[in-house]
């Protein structure tokens, strides 16, 4: 037989979940980010009670870092001004409830998520 008799043959199945098996927290997780996504609050720069500054290039301050020993990237958001608490709980409906952390002159999210928060920032108006 050759290679493309042998993969015309072969069955392919769709991959089942053994959900009964997952670990708690990892179950925890799943249903964190499977949640149905709440609408967003703001619609333009001027009702948001937050701003994003733009960096000296002009472009949004929104980066990707890998830090050390860690394989999953974060996404960094600086020059937040006003209301941060607010920016979080919007930027977790765009980032589909992922783990955010507040450092002091920015804001890092679990994951790659700078394409979505650039493109949620620029709708805004920033």
């Amino acid at each position: 037989m050759n290679k493309t008799q042998v993969l015309k043959s072969l069955v392919l199945r769709q991959p089942t979940e053994n959900l009964r098996r997952l670990h708690p927290v990892a179950q925890q997780k799943r249903e964190q980010y499977s949640q149905t996504p709440e609408p967003l609050q703001y619609k333009t720069r001027e009702e948001s009670p937050f701003r994003v500054l733009r960096s000296q290039n002009g472009n949004l301050p929104v980066y990707k870092k890998f830090f050390v020993r860690s394989e999953v990237p974060r996404t960094v958001i600086r020059h937040i001004e006003g209301d941060v608490n607010e920016f979080i709980k919007e930027l977790r409906k765009v980032c589909s409830n992922a783990d955010v952390i507040e450092k002091v002159g920015r804001v890092e999210v679990n994951g790659s998520h700078t394409i979505s928060v650039r493109k949620w920032l620029t709708q805004l108006g920033f």
